[in-house]
């Protein structure tokens, strides 16, 4: 179920919001704050899907809001859509874009148009939640093979330098890389002499 985060200073405003997302978008949970603070607190505990922020509020306002929301580690990932109904102006769309919020809706609330930028705002975490586990999965997998590469390494290795019968590792130039302690033995060479050298010097 999708967790929906409403902020807004007006209890009024945040039963219509409610209303109109439970009635276009069905299946969701949504969460309301009466504060710029409240909201942080339980964006932080939470973790909605979607913040809806009013610009408007007393005490903390929804840019500084959106600002706190952008520039914290546990909630800067969660996309919001801001709401005012007097800072219509491009500069105040602006600000809000600039400080982090993903879209932005004019009051009075068009309920169709409402649930459709949330809805978008939705189908956008989905995505960035899929790639973060794509992430994950795929750095435990590079954990995993790095280990196994490393443990391969390793018993090859001691296969090398333990083997009763002389080998040698050469480049495609035909360098010696490295010889094990039985072709040392065999040949009399150290294999600081050796290693670089062209092997039909030897």
């Amino acid at each position: 179920m999708k967790k929906i985060l409403a902020i807004d200073d007006q209890q009024d405003n945040l039963v219509t919001i409610k209303a109109v997302l439970k009635s276009y978008l069905g299946d969701c949970n949504v969460i309301t704050a009466l504060s710029g603070e409240l909201g942080l607190e339980i964006a932080r505990r939470e973790q909605p899907d979607t913040i809806v922020l009013d610009i408007i509020m007393p005490k903390m306002d929804g840019y500084e809001c959106c600002r706190l929301l952008k520039s914290d580690e546990l909630t800067s990932h969660i996309p919001i859509l801001m709401l005012t109904a007097i800072k219509t102006d491009t500069d105040s769309r602006v600000r809000g874009l600039e400080l982090g919020a993903d879209a932005f809706l004019s009051k009075p609330i068009d309920p169709i148009e409402l649930s459709a930028q949330v809805k978008v705002l939705l189908r956008i975490k989905e995505v960035e939640d899929k790639l973060k586990r794509d992430k994950l999965s795929l750095k435990d997998t590079v954990i995993k093979k790095t280990f196994q590469l490393k443990e391969s390494e390793q018993k090859y290795k001691a296969l090398f330098e333990n083997a009763p019968l002389p080998y040698q590792s050469l480049s495609e130039e035909g360098k010696y890389l490295d010889v094990n302690p039985a072709w040392v033995k065999l040949l009399g060479y150290s294999r600081e002499d050796v290693i670089d050298s062209y092997y039909k010097d030897y």
